[in-house]
């Protein structure tokens, strides 16, 4: 575990060795949940639920609907009758 701390600047400074692959002036997107801080690099794409319009999330919904289902098998009907869901 390493500690780091936040300057007199007011800046949190990170060691390299900590950011894996990280090249000089990389831009991160910092989320903070509670006491945890999330960096993630400023290019991934925003999640869909982060998405505030209504069509773009609906398409992705239709995409994500329409890509193929991993195998499963069938359940059997005995198994959806009413006295069957609670077992």
């Amino acid at each position: 575990m390493s500690i780091v701390e936040v300057g007199d600047d007011g800046v949190l400074h990170v060691p390299a060795d900590l950011l894996t692959g990280a090249t000089p002036h990389t831009k991160y997107v910092l989320d903070v949940c509670g006491n945890l801080i999330v960096l993630r690099p400023a290019d991934d794409p925003e999640p869909i639920w982060k998405n505030p319009d209504p069509v773009q999330r609906a398409e992705s919904f239709i995409r994500w609907a329409e890509t193929p289902r991993p195998p499963a098998p069938d359940i059997p009907i005995e198994l959806l009758r009413r006295e069957h869901l609670y077992d």
